[in-house]
């Protein structure tokens, strides 16, 4: 694998940008790998370790995360002028989970096509399909209600899914005879296994629970990458949202709760089938009507902006605002 001196590697989708990083850390035969955060107080070392001039040094890996807290022209200029004029022993990967991070860092990148690598979350069809074919690979079938669950209930990324389907497996193996993974098997797996998803918080907002919803939200900030989870929270949540206002559309034409649920009202949506989701969505039909949905989502689509553009710092009480404010969105009105 040819290497650039200087990599851009955008977007959400955390397991193939994995693997992009991998392959570049195996190409350089197990090089040294130091990680900054655009968030911290990062420029001396980094800067520091990037004008490292040793010729005898062996070729070390630069990680530069969070680059979308890079936004002013004093900060931006010095990794420009470095992109300008690299180091030989070093490869930089500027990281990211937006799409787009300062321009004049990204105009910088000589080799536009090799050098900036977008990663962006799969559509849903494609996730079903790689977790079958993950299973497949493992001498197992699994059905459609248990991938679909899956895919519900695991942060949206291949990297999140393989380490749940990778332990599925080891606890699916263990039962003798047993080749075929169902919806009870994965739920039984992630309800002793649990961790909070986006899902999840989905859950307590559709019954109103605002304190679970905020311990919820707490819990997902801290055991996952704080600002990945921030960028990308707000725009999944209006995808529960959006599938809820499908609802309500059906049962508008008048159609009944449960055919409602199965119908795919917009080309986007995934219809409703498992027992624990169809119950999530008939609480939220039942506190939320489609004026508090339209309401909801625009508010959602407010504060993902708003989140986006705001500093790492600000981005928990942003979110926590945008919780207490879907709850509590019939007094908006």
């Amino acid at each position: 694998m040819e290497l650039c001196p200087v990599y851009i590697l955008l977007g959400p989708e955390k397991g193939l940008k994995g693997d992009f990083i991998k392959k570049i850390k195996d190409s350089l035969g197990g090089c040294e790998v130091s990680r900054f955060y655009a968030f911290e107080d990062y420029e001396s070392e980094f800067f520091a370790q990037l004008e490292n001039k040793d010729l005898f040094a062996e070729r070390r890996l630069i990680i530069l995360d969070e680059a979308q807290e890079i936004k002013t022209k004093d900060r931006a200029n010095p990794i420009v002028r470095y992109i300008k004029n690299p180091s030989e022993t070093v490869t930089l990967l500027i990281l990211s989970s937006e799409l787009y991070i300062n321009a004049d860092i990204m105009a910088a990148i000589p080799d536009q096509k090799n050098g900036i690598v977008k990663f962006y979350e799969l559509f849903e069809n494609r996730k079903g399909e790689w977790i079958s074919a993950y299973f497949g690979r493992n001498g197992m079938r699994i059905s459609r209600e248990a991938c679909d669950a899956i895919v519900e209930r695991v942060d949206n990324n291949l990297q999140e899914f393989e380490n749940v389907c990778s332990q599925m497996v080891i606890y699916i193996g263990t039962v003798i005879g047993k080749k075929e993974v169902t919806y009870s098997d994965v739920e039984e797996f992630l309800t002793h296994t649990r961790h909070e998803t986006e899902f999840t918080l989905f859950a307590y907002i559709a019954e109103k629970r605002l304190e679970s919803a905020l311990e919820c939200l707490h819990a997902i900030l801290n055991s996952a990458d704080a600002g990945t989870v921030s960028a990308v929270l707000a725009s999944r949540l209006s995808v529960y949202f959006r599938r809820l206002y499908s609802v309500r559309m059906s049962l508008q034409e008048g159609m009944s709760v449960d055919d409602a649920l199965r119908n795919r009202y917009f080309s986007t949506d995934r219809a409703i089938t498992m027992p624990k989701d169809k119950a999530i969505y008939k609480a939220a039909l039942s506190n939320y009507t489609i004026e508090d949905i339209q309401t909801i989502l625009i508010l959602l689509a407010e504060y993902d902006i708003r989140i986006k553009e705001t500093g790492t710092t600000l981005q928990q009480i942003l979110l926590e605002k945008c919780v207490v404010d879907i709850i509590k969105s019939h007094n908006h009105k």
